[in-house]
């Protein structure tokens, strides 16, 4: 009996394991979301954020000004929170596999007003010019992510 409860409990954590991405966190394709052209040079070494250099020009300074100067706020009392897009830069400082994750003030799921949304979609898009990560003199793809911490529907700060 013991033996067949050790047996069985192998095989439900084998089963369980299996069902997880290679790497918490991942971006996925996604033929409804995503640019079939836009090209990941390795989908097996897609660094995070932290683990590379990757960046934007003068990354928050830039990127800030950016926002500040092309976003139109969509001014409701609701539309508080923090609105986050993350994305993959690729080898060529090209990106895609654009995600958005929105929450309250309180850091509860939350949905934010659809030009709010689309419009901070459409300005991430646009901005090009980024570096690549780059680790002992190789270059990777790797994620990177926009923050808006938004306080009725205008752009209070952009993070990181």
């Amino acid at each position: 009996m013991l033996l067949f409860l050790i047996l069985t409990a192998g095989n439900t954590l084998s089963a369980q394991t299996d069902s997880f991405p290679p790497n918490t966190g991942d971006i996925a394709f996604n033929a409804l979301l995503d640019d079939p052209g836009f090209i990941i040079c390795n989908p097996n070494e897609v660094f995070q954020y932290y683990n590379t250099g990757s960046y934007y020009k003068q990354h928050k300074r830039e990127i800030e000004q950016y926002f500040k100067r092309n976003y139109r706020p969509a001014q409701t009392a609701e539309q508080t929170g923090y609105l986050t897009i993350r994305f993959i830069i690729n080898c060529s400082g090209k990106t895609g596999r654009f995600r958005m994750y929105e929450l309250d003030a309180h850091y509860q799921p939350y949905k934010f007003n659809d030009s709010i949304c689309s419009q901070l979609m459409t300005l991430t898009k646009a901005l090009k010019n980024w570096q690549p990560a780059e680790y002992k003199n190789k270059i990777y793809d790797s994620y990177q992510y926009i923050t808006f911490k938004l306080k009725k529907g205008a752009i209070e700060c952009v993070l990181p």
